[in-house]
């Protein structure tokens, strides 16, 4: 596990999936899917479940602000690893 802050929200970071039954009421859980154009391995995407290039899951004490479709897309600065 890995501390990341996701605009401004400190979440745990796990490179693998996370069974949703095991995580705590009171938290909220998000996958990650890295970028298919640039192959560098950088989180590009967050969504309650992804399919395709997972990267990880988040945990998170605060719930993410999803935009349309359910996606958050991931910009520059909207990501520190801690």
């Amino acid at each position: 596990m890995q501390k990341v802050e996701v605009r401004g929200i400190v979440c745990e970071f796990y490179d693998m999936r996370i069974d949703r039954t095991t995580i705590p009421e009171g938290k909220f859980l998000y996958e990650v899917a890295d970028d298919d154009d640039d192959g560098c391995g950088d989180p590009a995407r967050i969504k309650v479940c992804i399919l395709v290039n997972f990267f990880g899951t988040l945990i998170c004490d605060r719930e993410l602000a999803l935009e349309d479709e359910g996606v958050l897309w991931v910009m520059a600065g909207d990501w520190r690893w801690l």
